[in-house]
């Protein structure tokens, strides 16, 4: 394996500022014209698929009088899409992953990597309120980020708690950007802070004592910052104006890349710097501060597109279809008002007081007609328009178009019931139509999305955990977890690798399990299949077939041996009562119950130490 060249460049200081960021400002413009030019643009896109599940479309040129409605189709879609994919990650009973080591040949360390991961996923997530989440909660976050944008999140490591945690944060795609030309020569992400939290990160320290981020540099933004204070200041103070804030956020542009000057000269390779304002670089270059070597960060769009590192989102397609039919929709209700609300020509001068017009017309109204004059002279209806029934045949076209793509995910995931108002010959279109493409979702999902983030979640939590933490400990045992924790770069480096595929064997079951069912459909309608059927099959393993593609527990509804014993004693005892209650009349016999029962009542002990329900068995033959 070929070393890793080290930086030319390392450690923030003013001679690397002064190379390194015209570079990193190229870097970023480049990404941002990027993203926004080509046939289709992602910002405008993201932000219409955002638009529209919340619901905000664009109203400003309708009158007073007409509907305003705003159907949830596109928001319903999203959260049914991303809640059925969450439960297709937590049903199946052995977990969504596994873990593979091809040296761990008796799977000691995979099982324990595996123990431990599980216990760092039940805290991964961040509530409003400061809560801990388990990783169902942020992986459906994720789902319907990606719907409308893509999923992306970022693996840290936080000091939170008596031993920390490992943390997956959502990030806005939007905030960032990727090199568009397939080299992955840089990745950018973008966040703001306030300008006190400035402050936490001089105080930022590496294990020698040495500050992590450029100090100078930092006085530098802090003078700048301060000085666009006192100018807004003034200028406010000059217009008389009130400042409602005194917040002033700090940019801060992270960059994951390799550095090339314009001569082809590599100045970093795979290093870490962070920008402020853009203008300021107040850390790095610098190593990769995580033993992984890779990104953090990871991005996965739900559709993958060709020559796009952005790929399409789930709800590109529909959306329109959603826009249209809202649009539709507020059309037909404006036609149903114009239809059943008339418009009036009047003639003032023919009341009494044309002043009764000035509140317009309502039922039962009364109006004081000059004498003389008749209500035919003072008023006419006027019909402005009728509701065609041809909007509302589209209408019920465009509804059905939208319940296809809702019943996609259902179907698509085997989650549909058989007695659901949806048809077998519409399951069948629909599966022929849909099922391809969420499986292919999901399939991307685990391997674009999942895997990544497992692999960091173990690799982050081994080298940050403390070998204090006693749920890592008592989750593995103390002994192994000793030995993991001593070896932990070296387990870093191992190939492990993680293999999420609970969403696509829960559709695969679905699938199957349907295909039975529409099978046995076809055997019950015809006696020779069911009887040739039967000889061929074992329905021993055919039941327990259909309960593992039914995800339900057979040892929870099965007869257990116990109870197998106990009904194989009763049998004789029933018979034996029975022949004794026949015979009465010669008297009862004794050892009327069978020897074989006697033994299977000594291999359950019953009727050991209890004279009682010993003599009763006894009586009762």
């Amino acid at each position: 394996m070929a070393k890793k060249p080290k930086n030319k460049l390392n450690g923030p200081s003013e001679e690397n500022s002064l190379k390194i960021t015209p570079i990193l400002q190229g870097y970023l413009d480049e990404a941002k014209q990027a993203r926004r030019g080509g046939m289709n643009n992602r910002d405008d896109k993201w932000e219409e698929n955002t638009h529209l599940y919340w619901g905000r479309f664009d109203q400003s040129r309708k009158a007073g009088w007409q509907a305003r409605e705003a159907m949830p189709e596109c928001s319903t879609f999203v959260d049914r899409f991303a809640a059925a994919m969450k439960e297709a990650l937590i049903t199946g009973p052995s977990g969504f992953y596994s873990v593979e080591d091809p040296a761990d040949k008796e799977r000691d360390v995979t099982d324990a990597i595996k123990r431990m991961t599980d216990v760092w996923l039940t805290q991964v997530g961040h509530s409003a309120n400061g809560y801990c989440l388990d990783f169902p909660a942020v992986f459906e976050e994720q789902l319907k980020l990606g719907a409308m944008m893509s999923c992306c999140s970022m693996v840290t490591w936080k000091n939170e708690g008596k031993y920390g945690r490992v943390a997956i944060e959502t990030i806005d795609p939007r905030n960032v950007w990727l090199d568009h030309t397939y080299r992955n020569l840089y990745r950018v992400r973008r966040k703001e802070i306030d300008k006190h939290q400035l402050q936490d990160l001089v105080r930022m320290e590496d294990g020698k004592g040495r500050s992590i981020y450029n100090l100078q540099a930092i006085d530098q933004l802090t003078t700048s910052i301060a000085m666009d204070s006192q100018r807004q200041l003034e200028e406010v103070s000059g217009t008389g104006a009130m400042q409602t804030s005194t917040r002033q956020p700090i940019t801060l542009d992270e960059y994951i890349g390799t550095v090339v000057a314009a001569d082809g000269t590599v100045l970093a390779r795979d290093a870490l710097m962070v920008m402020a304002n853009e203008k300021y670089l107040i850390r790095g270059p610098e190593d990769n501060p995580f033993w992984h070597g890779k990104d953090w960060l990871v991005h996965c769009p739900l559709i993958s597109s060709p020559l796009s590192v952005y790929g399409r989102t789930y709800m590109e397609d529909f959306g329109q279809l959603a826009k249209t039919f809202n649009n539709l929709t507020n059309l037909i209700l404006d036609a149903v008002q114009v239809a059943s609300l008339k418009a009036y020509a009047v003639v003032p001068t023919l009341l009494t007081n044309p002043e009764q017009l000035a509140e317009g017309v309502w039922p039962n109204k009364t109006f004081f007609l000059e004498e003389g004059a008749s209500a035919e002279q003072f008023i006419k209806a006027i019909d402005l328009g009728r509701l065609p029934p041809e909007a509302v045949t589209v209408w019920n076209s465009m509804k059905n178009e939208l319940r296809e793509a809702a019943d996609m995910n259902e179907i698509g995931l085997g989650q549909l019931a058989p007695n659901s108002r949806t048809s077998a010959t519409e399951i069948n279109q629909t599966q022929e139509s849909s099922s391809a493409l969420i499986r292919s979702i999901a399939q991307t999902v685990e391997s674009r999305y999942l895997n990544p983030t497992l692999d960091l979640v173990w690799k982050t939590g081994l080298q940050h955990c403390s070998k204090d933490d006693k749920a890592i400990a008592q989750a593995v045992g103390p002994e192994l977890f000793g030995a993991l924790f001593k070896h932990r770069k070296e387990l870093i480096s191992r190939p492990v690798t993680f293999q999420a595929k609970g969403i696509s064997m829960l559709i695969q079951k679905g699938r199957m399990l349907r295909s039975i069912m529409q099978l046995m459909g076809y055997m019950a309608q015809s006696p020779e299949l069911m009887q040739a059927f039967m000889q061929k099959v074992d329905i021993d393993k055919f039941t327990a077939l259909l309960f593992h593609l039914s995800d339900i527990d057979m040892s929870k509804i099965t007869v257990s041996e116990r109870q197998r014993l106990m009904q194989q004693a009763t049998q004789p005892l029933a018979q034996a009562q029975a022949t004794a209650q026949e015979g009465a009349a010669a008297g009862p016999s004794e050892g009327a119950i069978g020897g074989e029962a006697e033994q299977l009542i000594a291999q359950l002990g019953i009727g050991q130490g209890n004279g009682n329900a010993s003599a009763g068995y006894g009586q009762g033959g």
